[in-house]
């Protein structure tokens, strides 16, 4: 028993002598003990302001995995239910992330269509990162009468109705029980024999409509170009005045207001009879509009509308924001570090650290580094607790520090 006592006064001894801060001063070292359990030779380190907790104790504890590879260190859920808790960062609450796709096949054709395996690997990290995905309906409902979304809300959104929707998105989107809104340009679903990708077909939206999916306006047919002057100058031609080559003159006021209320009103109504839309959403193509645009859509009673510019979507912005995340060059780690930036691209002023944390396969955003002494990782007891909900009190008096699940 006296050598017990005393291997363990030397164990704490090292432990409160190996961690300094930068002006040499010694860390606290205090014991650590978990869900009611005690265990005399595992030790939390204070430096600074921060405390740390070594991931041994968590692997133990709480039943995850924890490898480390160089300056890399992998936690995971096990496959056999043992994990006792799993990682819910809250990046942002009562707000929504809107993420666009176009085109998605398997030999992408250009650098703004990806490729399925890469959408999926995309949903992945989201999902491995606390993303929760939120349906068309759930977002009007927030944006118009004052409904509720989870943490860290995803809209996921699909632009121009192409058919590989259908044939390789909403397999990967059932797989996860994710839903998705497709913003359709009408025309082409009226008259297949139009040029170009094909696209979608009424039944087929039928039946994924069924299974969660959603589709709205991307106009009837002005999702193109046009010329506003006689020497063909082209602008988005939602948004315009049109130049009539015939009578060699633009579109008055009214004449332009008529053509944009006609198209925008002839979509509504071809969405509503064939898919029994009773809402109205609009995504602008080319992210192009105008007060005078925006105008019309409020008098056809579409309130919500969208644009391509990153940002993050709160109630008192009904033009929406969106993060395009249909580029071949966009990484998935990329990705997530702007949707957890609230849809910005600079990074997050994060921790300076040689070092990467990951869970499921997705680095976490790290606020403070992680320790690793000889070989040994200790991680931050305040990334464990905002992170993984894992919540701890300390006890000065008796040097420990205990961990809990729960409240």
């Amino acid at each position: 028993m006296k050598r017990a006592a005393v291997a363990l006064l030397l164990l704490a001894v090292l432990c409160s002598t190996v961690f300094t801060e930068a002006d040499g001063a010694r860390a606290l070292s205090y014991r650590i003990e978990w869900e009611g359990k005690a265990r005399e030779d595992r030790f939390a380190v204070q430096i600074g302001d921060e405390w740390y907790i070594p991931t041994d104790v968590l692997a133990h504890a709480y039943g995850i995995k924890v490898q480390a590879r160089g300056n890399e260190l992998q936690l995971s859920s096990t496959a056999n239910g043992e994990s006792h808790w799993n990682y819910e960062p809250i990046h942002y609450r009562d707000e929504v992330i809107t993420v666009m796709y176009h085109n998605i096949e398997k030999n992408p054709s250009h650098m703004t269509f990806i490729s399925p395996d890469q959408l999926e690997d995309q949903l992945q990290h989201m999902l491995n990162d606390n993303f929760h995905f939120i349906t068309m309906e759930q977002y009007i409902h927030f944006m118009l009468h004052g409904g509720t979304v989870p943490p860290n809300a995803v809209l996921l959104t699909f632009d121009d109705g192409y058919e590989s929707f259908y044939t390789e998105v909403y397999p990967i989107l059932l797989k996860y029980r994710i839903t998705a809104t497709n913003f359709v340009i009408v025309s082409s679903i009226d008259n297949r024999k139009q040029i170009g990708r094909p696209k979608l077909t009424w039944e087929q939206m039928r039946e994924m409509k069924q299974h969660g999916m959603s589709f709205y306006s991307h106009t009837y047919d002005s999702h193109a170009y046009a010329s506003i002057d006689q020497r063909g100058k082209q602008r988005p031609m939602l948004t315009r005045h049109l130049y009539i080559a015939k009578e060699q003159r633009l579109e008055t006021d009214k004449e332009y207001i008529a053509r944009i209320k006609r198209d925008l009103g002839t979509a509504e109504l071809r969405l509503k009879e064939m898919l029994g839309n009773n809402q109205s959403v609009l995504a602008f193509p080319y992210g192009a509009y105008t007060q005078d645009v925006l105008k019309a859509c409020r008098e056809l009673g579409i309130h919500i509308t969208f644009m391509v510019k990153p940002g993050i979507n709160q109630r008192s912005k009904l033009n929406g924001y969106r993060i395009n995340a249909g580029n071949q060059q966009i990484h998935s780690a990329d990705l997530i570090e702007q949707m957890r930036n609230r849809g910005l691209r600079t990074k997050l002023s994060r921790a300076k650290s040689p070092y990467v944390v990951k869970w499921n396969g997705t680095a976490l955003g790290l606020e403070r580094t992680p320790i690793v002494k000889n070989g040994k990782w200790y991680l931050p007891l305040s990334l464990i607790r905002d992170s993984f909900g894992l919540h701890f009190q300390i006890d000065s008096s008796l040097q420990k520090i205990r961990l809990f699940t729960g409240k």
